[in-house]
């Protein structure tokens, strides 16, 4: 009874307040609303649905106020309830010029929808509880995202998904004219700002920028081909190895191989699947360890004597994963994504320009269509550092980047190939988290994964074990909605997709490059990945032309 009658004074006043909200957008007319939607605007349905887009601008208006909007995904402006990424808006031109069929449109409608419906639940979640409070008064409903993913679901199905199986037959058809103009607006802006290089004078600064990147690189790629007995220590080497042994690489190939794809050939995997394709292909971490800033764990929210501030528990070894998919030789070809966090790049002088608040790396394993690793790449969670590592037979080609001030792809060397019960071992340095050096990792049979053979070094290291955390998965997604000192949720990322408190005095140097806050850490789906030139982590072609 006491749930019940709470229930009741959510709903009541909410109800003057959803007619005031309804009245405005009716108010509003024609003239704001796109010719495909005044079609039978008076007819029930067509008020029902008017009065779904007004609840869904209140959300989308207490979540901006609140400052708690995901960036993880890109809003398509005039449908609310769609946001894409660049794997899905790279289907754009195929699916408008009719190279993909019906059922391919509504997989890649159902998947902007579900980044919706995803994003929703999360910044709801990271409400403030005031403002959620206030936010389900509005809606008439105690749950927010629940109210507004009903009206998202509901609008799809109006809007875009007739009953029609054939809604190109009428040219004049709204539902025809709704989808040409969401082909039209699916897209995702660039990372690079154009007026910040022009205000940097990038056609000269491009120069100094190409300079330090070639510096770089001549002090830096070496240690790949060193010996790695040769590689100096600062500390102590630390081996962070995956706490579950898995059925092996070739049973996760072959349920790869197996698994159903969608229309538009992305891999459909369950939660067990994909931990079983995670653990397989997990990286055993090797870490230089001088201090604490040099120890794997998870991000956290920690109240300090200046406030709330992101953190990294070093008690909780944790490594993300996400499932992820890219476009190369005519194929969709699923991704492993794993991002090691550390506490911070510790300062080392007065004026260093590249330390500050959280620090990792983030590893890639590409999956070709027989289930086996293609090709790995890196970065650090800033985007820097964007090194490659094909998988022979697979090589790197020649580029026209090769020859100008661009950033070409890096691969300092190929990827070694395992045998079987070997992992890919990751050689970090201390203080900057480099990657050094890539080697082989055996693990014996029937032995705990803590408990397998010094590294390729030979040189005496502790070792713990990491636990993988799937961040594609409900119900918390990863670092996007963290529990807060004292209560409440909140993500690790900024509205602009950055970590606040990331940043790094490097971007006072590296601004004419286009890029917001050059070093601080981001979320998945915003690295841009060099200064000169243009290139994003989650480009869906990111391969195509450099590798065959």
């Amino acid at each position: 009874m006491h749930g019940r009658r709470r229930r009741e004074r959510v709903v009541a006043p909410s109800l003057l307040l959803a007619t005031a909200l309804l009245a405005t957008v009716l108010l509003a007319g024609c003239a704001t609303s796109p010719a495909w939607r005044q079609a039978g605007e008076d007819s029930p349905a067509r008020l029902a649905d008017r009065r779904c887009l007004a609840l869904l601008d209140a959300f989308d208006d207490r979540v901006r106020t609140a400052g708690v909007a995901d960036a993880g995904s890109t809003r398509i402006e005039g449908f609310a309830y769609l946001r894409t990424d660049r794997l899905l808006a790279s289907f754009r031109d195929a699916l408008a010029d009719g190279r993909l069929d019906e059922a391919a449109f509504n997989d890649w409608l159902a998947r902007q929808r579900a980044l919706d419906r995803q994003a929703r639940r999360i910044e709801a979640a990271n409400l403030p509880m005031a403002a959620r409070q206030a936010l389900a008064m509005t809606l008439g409903d105690a749950d927010p995202a629940a109210a507004a993913n009903a009206c998202g679901d509901r609008l799809l199905a109006h809007e875009l998904s007739p009953a029609d199986p054939d809604p190109y037959a009428w040219p004049g058809s709204s539902a025809h004219a709704a989808r040409q103009a969401l082909l039209a607006r699916v897209e995702v802006p660039s990372e690079y700002r154009v007026w910040q290089r022009a205000l940097g004078l990038y056609p000269l600064t491009r120069i100094g920028l190409a300079l330090g990147y070639e510096g770089w690189k001549a002090d830096y790629l070496t240690s790949f081909t060193r010996p790695s007995a040769a590689i100096p220590l600062r500390g102590r080497l630390h081996r962070y190895v995956p706490a579950r042994s898995g059925s092996g690489r070739e049973a996760a190939a072959r349920a790869l191989r197996e698994a159903p794809r969608s229309p538009l050939g992305l891999v459909e995997l369950d939660a067990a699947t994909l931990r079983t394709l995670a653990v397989a292909h997990a990286p055993v971490f090797t870490v230089d360890t001088r201090g604490n800033d040099d120890r794997l764990g998870a991000p956290v929210w920690w109240r300090s004597p200046d406030g709330v501030r992101p953190a990294v528990d070093t008690g909780r070894p944790l490594v993300d994963v996400r499932l992820s998919h890219t476009r190369f030789n005519g194929a969709v070809l699923p991704q492993l994504v794993y991002t090691a966090w550390f506490p911070a790049r510790t300062r080392v002088g007065a004026l260093d320009i590249l330390a500050g608040r959280l620090d990792g790396l983030v590893w890639r394993v590409t999956l070709g269509e027989d289930g086996r690793p293609l090709i790995y790449d890196s970065i650090h969670p800033c985007g820097c550092y964007h090194l490659f590592f094909p998988v022979p037979p697979l090589e790197r080609v020649a580029v026209a980047a090769d020859r100008d001030l661009r950033e070409a792809p890096l691969t300092p060397i190929a990827a070694p190939r395992l045998g079987a019960g070997e992992r890919i071992e990751l050689r970090l340095a201390a203080v900057s988290h480099y990657l050094l050096k890539l080697g082989v990792s055996g693990e014996k049979k029937g032995v705990s994964p803590a408990a397998t053979r010094a590294p390729p070094s030979g040189v005496a290291a502790d070792v713990t074990s990491y636990r993988l955390n799937p961040v594609n998965e409900a119900p918390r997604f990863g670092q996007r909605s963290l529990p807060l000192p004292g209560g409440g949720r909140r993500s690790l990322f900024g509205p602009d997709g950055l970590v606040g408190g990331s940043e790094r005095l490097e971007r006072f140097l590296l601004w004419p490059s286009g890029i917001s806050s050059p070093g601080a850490m981001r979320q998945w789906g915003r690295h841009a990945t060099v200064f000169v030139g243009e290139r994003h982590f989650d480009e869906p072609y990111l391969f195509e032309g450099a590798f065959e």
